[in-house]
């Protein structure tokens, strides 16, 4: 039986771990210690069952790999991605970033900013521009609200009031909408996400 040193990297110090061959003829096999670096795939998945476990898709993983949201996976022997639970625990946090509104590059601030001491101030800055935006958001559906409400009581009051209806000026949204000023040009919900948080 011989013995063979292998370093390895592990919490951020080099280790050593010591792996034994046993030479019968001229097959080797190898005995497994604790620690070793063969047993670091046990601690890994497949992609498919990082998926399930962070409740995203095999596809949006591939996606944040792309946009470096998440470090790339290790590849098993079979060429299969391997998820640690480092990388699981970054899926799940930028699936519940995204819930709570932020966009891609937001979430990327917010990644690196979990690596930093301290970021709590930082952190609150970014939610009171969230806050800040939903209130917006919220104003402007209220106005897109009782704009629809509007059309809806003239939709009605049309409906009562014509007994033939023509169908030139059967709905009066229709026309409107039809007219060059017909939504006085208002855009109610604004969209600041940029290109690239799609």
């Amino acid at each position: 039986m011989t013995a063979i040193t292998v370093p390895r990297v592990g919490r951020g110090r080099l280790e050593q771990h010591r792996l034994f061959v046993h030479r019968s003829e001229s097959l080797l096999t190898l005995d497994i210690t604790p620690g070793s670096i063969l047993l670091d795939v046990e601690d890994t998945v497949q992609i498919g069952k990082a998926a399930k476990s962070a409740g995203v898709t095999v596809d949006t993983i591939r996606f944040y790999q792309k946009l470096g949201l998440i470090k790339s996976a290790g590849r098993s022997v079979g060429g299969y991605r391997l998820f640690d639970d480092e990388q699981i625990r970054d899926l799940t946090f930028v699936r519940h970033a995204q819930e709570l509104g932020f966009s891609l590059t937001e979430i990327k601030e917010l990644l690196a900013l979990r690596q930093k001491h301290h970021a709590c101030s930082d952190v609150q800055s970014m939610l009171k521009r969230k806050v800040r935006d939903v209130q917006e958001k919220i104003t402007s559906l209220s106005r897109l609200e009782a704009e629809l409400a509007n059309a809806l009581r003239n939709c009605n009051r049309e409906l009562r009031l014509k007994r033939e209806i023509k169908h030139a000026d059967c709905c009066p949204l229709l026309t409107k909408l039809g007219r060059p000023n017909g939504s006085n040009g208002n855009k109610y919900v604004s969209s600041r996400r940029k290109p690239s948080d799609k």
